[in-house]
């Protein structure tokens, strides 16, 4: 790989460790959010109403109970060809149906980054290492009436930056976490014209690589979607699909909530004080020169899910001291 390929995919790493958007959401684990699958590329990924192959594993697990026997669905592609050539995606999802006691299936992530360079403070190449990520689920589902379902899926996933950690920096570049998806579908409402779904996903604790402090939430997202049976005849059928996605993911620098001059502990001089009583020093934060911690505030998703839709300064903060 070229120096161009190496800066390419550093980029591109970065941003599958974190996102963010609007400057008060970030998450982690992004690489969950890449979808699988031919057909819901073509689509828009407008799927959860749909969910009607072993796919349905990631898209909406409540879909697993409408199916009947055995499925299963695979894929692989350089995911980002001409750009990344040695960056690669597989995804391998099965059912099974059970009958009377529901469904059964899962499915498997891997995303390989490729090799990287590994250097050392001054420059000097030393070597290279391998950076993938990998998730695996187990997914359940039920019918609740003849045209309703729910679904769930239990997940871990693994993500590998290096092998070992670089310069001073203490503790590992990997992690290891566990989540969770639940979705509800519901068929033929409105005389079989309409299907409708939601899904909540990716449901889970806070993922950290070197530090803890700087953990990121997982990228818990809400959708909401309708799959519209507009002409169905024997020889025409025409279906309109649509979803509605949300990343319900609230996180906000450390702010000056009540005016008192003071941002996580520390004046605008960088003079540290008391966080619920303890010395700043002994919690861990840590002082920049514009009189902010570094760290972010994180809501926990039951707020998530209401906080996410506005901008912290809605919230009542102000980032000025």
């Amino acid at each position: 790989m070229n120096h161009k390929g190496r800066f390419l995919t550093g980029i591109i790493i970065g941003l599958l460790m974190s996102s963010s958007g609007y400057g008060q959401s970030t998450a982690g684990a992004i690489f969950l959010l890449i979808s699988p699958g031919a057909r819901a590329g073509g689509m828009g990924e407008a799927q959860i109403a749909v969910a009607n192959d072993a796919t349905a594993s990631y898209w909406n697990p409540a879909g697993l109970a409408f199916l009947s026997g055995n499925e299963l669905s695979g894929m692989h592609v350089k995911w980002l060809p001409g750009l990344a050539d040695d960056m690669t995606y597989d995804f391998l999802a099965y059912n099974q149906s059970l009958n009377d006691f529901g469904s059964i299936g899962g499915h498997i992530i891997y995303l390989d980054a490729g090799k990287q360079t590994r250097t050392d403070s001054e420059g000097n190449i030393e070597g290279t290492f391998s950076t993938y990520f990998t998730s695996a689920a187990l997914s359940y589902s039920a019918l609740l009436t003849r045209t309703s379902s729910i679904g769930l899926n239990a997940k871990i996933l693994y993500q590998h930056l290096a092998d070992r950690a670089t310069g001073t920096e203490q503790g590992n570049p990997w992690s290891t976490d566990f989540g969770f998806d639940f979705g509800y579908l519901k068929r033929d409402a409105f005389n079989g014209l309409l299907d409708f779904a939601t899904v909540l996903i990716n449901v889970g604790p806070k993922i950290s690589f070197i530090d803890e402090n700087q953990a990121d939430p997982m990228p818990t997202t809400l959708k909401f979607g309708f799959n519209l049976h507009a002409v169905q005849q024997q020889h025409n059928k025409l279906n309109i699909v649509y979803d509605v996605s949300k990343l319900v993911v609230a996180s906000y620098a450390a702010m000056d909530w009540d005016g008192d001059g003071w941002v996580g502990g520390y004046d605008e001089n960088g003079r540290g004080g008391f966080v619920n009583g303890v010395p700043t020093e002994t919690k861990g934060y840590e002082y920049n020169q514009d009189g902010q911690i570094e760290t972010t505030h994180s809501d926990p998703i039951y707020l998530a899910i209401f906080t996410s839709w506005v901008d912290d300064w809605l919230l009542g903060g102000d980032r000025d001291i």
